[in-house]
């Protein structure tokens, strides 16, 4: 699902896929709020190859990635969501 808001966007996959050490959840996902311009605003997935980090993190606009909790996709998609409305986008 995407998201136009002129300027920016938002972009939300996800993906039932069998429960592995890659992904125990058994969900593959990726939450972008980005510009046109390519750059990401928020970004939350849970790929596993980003160095330092946990399976379940955050992107910021400054390339670090923090850490979140995971506690389902739901929640984690309200988070997102609210965010990008903090923003000011109209959601």
């Amino acid at each position: 699902m995407t998201k136009d808001f002129g300027e920016t966007y938002a972009e939300v996959q996800a993906w039932a896929v069998p429960s592995s050490g890659r992904y125990p959840d058994g969900v593959k996902y990726s939450m972008q709020y980005g510009n046109t311009g390519a750059e990401t605003i928020i970004r939350y997935d849970n790929f596993p190859d980003h160095p330092g980090t946990t399976p379940h993190h955050k992107h910021l606009p400054n390339g670090e990635t923090t850490d979140i909790e995971f506690s389902g996709l739901e929640a984690l998609y309200d988070r997102f969501k609210q965010e990008v409305c903090d923003h000011g986008e109209h959601w």
